[in-house]
């Protein structure tokens, strides 16, 4: 138990709804199995409420230029959505 009183849930936001999909499934596919170990750390705290998994969409999704390539206009109007600004030189 915390110091402060009860935890909150933590929110994990993803672009990938089958991600999420294998992450809420319980069902054993042995394709997937080299993933299994950290598969089950994710859903148990799934089962327990300690996390949740939620869609959103890939223009949305801040952390995208972090992962992939991106159109300059996606780059600038995510950059100014998390707070970064230019560096005046």
């Amino acid at each position: 138990m915390p110091l402060w009183g009860s935890s909150a849930q933590i929110s994990l936001h993803c672009n990938s709804q089958a991600t999420i999909d294998i992450a809420k499934n319980y069902a054993y596919n042995s394709k997937r199995r080299h993933i299994r170990l950290r598969h089950g750390a994710v859903k148990e705290l799934l089962k327990n409420g300690v996390i949740s998994a939620e869609y959103v969409r890939s223009e949305r999704n801040l952390a995208d230029p972090l992962t992939k390539g991106l159109t300059r206009r996606m780059i600038l109007g995510t950059s100014r959505a998390m707070g970064l600004k230019p560096l005046d030189l």
